[in-house]
């Protein structure tokens, strides 16, 4: 969509830069006087001005020359992974249990009936596990009510598990 620039003769960041310059000349020289020799020619733009044309080729040519090392392609060109069989996403999730039952005790168990690991959740054993713990503070007055006395009388994380 170039009005003043010729679009083919492009072909590099520099082209581009240098039809950028020869545009603001040509922006520098509207409505100046020259002399061809035959005598001073006035510019009285009297046929108006195409200032309007240059800005947006000046807008088109900045544009260029900001995205011109931003590859599109290969944008484009990204592939989509396949989705990993059963088999492997199984053997993945037996691996990550593995890992987890090395760092913490209570998080897996291995099920030797089964012969697998096994995820524990919380789930309601955790508000089962407070429920108690409330009882057994309620009933109890030999802590002190000074640093979490109370979380020492009665361990409720041992119920939990």
């Amino acid at each position: 969509m170039a009005y003043i620039y010729n679009e083919d003769i492009i072909e590099t960041k520099q082209d581009a830069i240098n039809q950028l310059k020869e545009i603001e000349a040509y922006r520098n020289l509207e409505g100046l006087s020259f002399d061809f020799g035959n005598g001073l020619i006035q510019n009285d733009l009297s046929y108006g001005t195409e200032e309007a044309y240059w800005e947006m080729d000046i807008q088109d040519l900045e544009d260029l020359i900001e995205y011109w090392d931003y590859d599109i392609k290969s944008q484009s060109k990204k592939k989509h992974r396949q989705r990993l069989n059963k088999h492997i996403r199984k053997m993945i999730g037996k691996r990550k249990l593995i890992k987890l039952s090395k760092t913490s005790s209570w998080t897996v168990y291995y099920n030797e009936e089964e012969n697998r690991y096994i995820r524990c959740y919380y789930s309601g054993r955790k508000g089962f596990a407070k429920w108690c713990s409330k009882r057994a503070v309620r009933n109890r007055n030999d802590f002190s009510l000074k640093g979490a006395g109370y979380r020492k009388c009665f361990d409720y994380w041992d119920t939990v598990f």
